[in-house]
């Protein structure tokens, strides 16, 4: 609703009535402040200049209200340092649990504060959590796994971050059209850790699971796979794209076995996880009848039936580096220039991967 080129702020959050509050779209007035929070203009230019005098129920009312309202409130006046969004897929899988406590960690070593937002499952929904990371007052964004790894998805709502002046830290994605730092496990060197151990095992006929082969992190595996393929033009190497689930990996070990594969090199724990009841439910036994890999290293993978050997992604160094490129920053430097740093992964080798079924290992 729109009235001389201003629009109604909407319902007064102290009282839950219509506030009636026209603002025109640059910063929220005092006197806007001041009517929705139910309290003076004089107490706002106390609350949002860091003054005392004013007690704290009325000071945490006055500072929401004029983060509703779109007014940025410095960090020091909250008195909780600087404010960071983190947006990851979800927290159902241990790997995004594991990034947002790693992550939420170095910001309270810091002294700043995780804002979590997830299930952005639409670019539409991502673009929502991210204006309301500005609206609250963030300093900087990281997003994990997000839109960014999508090969042609729109990037617009990144550049609007960019743009707001607010640092951006970009996790597991790499976008050549977008200025941003980029931090991300470096999964050609995973894949080539992978089928190098399995090779050595003897097996001459892998197979991979993964999710959309549109994701970033999905073509980087599926670029070494098909590599490495070549090598044994004699015997195609099959490929199943399903999503990063345990049905998924079910889903797909059962295509891959019938289509030979002897071991399985999955995107994910929770995919390897589906992988093994998969081949279990064909009658065949891991590791002796088939291997297989997983990527993460969640803190369950090594007890599984057997014990899952999987790429173990550098969470904590990574994250490390994520929280410095977002509090890196500062009024000289708002919007940094374009970087990307890879990080090596490991592959941590347990009971799931054996030699081949009657061959030898290398």
């Amino acid at each position: 609703m729109c009235k001389n080129g201003q629009e109604l702020a909407g319902i007064d959050p102290v009282t839950g009535g219509d506030a009636r509050v026209w603002k025109d779209e640059g910063m929220a007035r005092l006197i806007d402040i001041a009517h929705a929070a139910g309290v003076s203009e004089a107490t706002v230019s106390r609350v949002l200049n860091g003054k005392t005098g004013v007690n704290d129920a009325t000071r945490d009312t006055v500072i929401r209200v004029a983060r509703e309202l779109g007014r940025d409130v410095a960090p020091e006046v909250t008195g909780s340092g600087p404010l960071v969004g983190v947006l990851v897929p979800d927290l159902d899988n241990q790997v995004f649990a594991a990034w947002t406590e790693r992550i939420e960690a170095e910001l309270f070593e810091r002294g700043a504060s995780a804002l979590v937002g997830m299930r952005a499952r639409t670019v539409e929904r991502e673009r929502e959590i991210l204006h309301r990371f500005l609206h609250a007052g963030a300093t900087a964004i990281i997003v994990v796994s997000g839109h960014h790894a999508q090969q042609r998805g729109p990037v617009d709502h990144y550049r609007e971050v960019v743009g707001a002046g607010v640092p951006l830290v970009l996790v597991n994605g790499v976008r050549d059209d977008l200025d941003a730092a980029f931090l991300s496990t470096d999964d050609e060197h995973a894949m080539r850790l992978t089928l190098t151990h399995l090779q050595d095992l003897g097996h001459r006929r892998i197979g991979l699971a993964v999710g959309d082969e549109h994701t970033w992190p999905v073509r980087e595996k599926l670029a070494v796979f098909e590599e490495v393929a070549r090598s044994f033009p004699e015997d195609a190497w099959p490929a199943a794209f399903t999503d990063f689930s345990y049905a998924g990996g079910y889903e797909a070990a059962r295509d891959l076995l019938s289509r030979g594969a002897t071991a399985i090199v999955c995107g994910s724990d929770v995919m390897a996880a589906g992988a093994l009841e998969g081949i279990r439910s064909q009658g065949l036994r891991v590791p002796e009848d088939v291997s297989v890999v997983g990527y993460d290293d969640v803190f369950w993978a090594g007890l599984t039936d057997p014990p899952l050997t999987t790429v173990r992604q550098a969470v904590a160094s990574i994250a490390r580096a994520a929280v410095r490129a977002a509090l890196g920053g500062g009024e000289d430097s708002r919007r940094p220039a374009r970087t990307e740093v890879v990080v090596r992964p490991q592959l941590i080798v347990r009971g799931s991967t054996a030699v081949a079924p009657g061959g030898t290992a290398g």
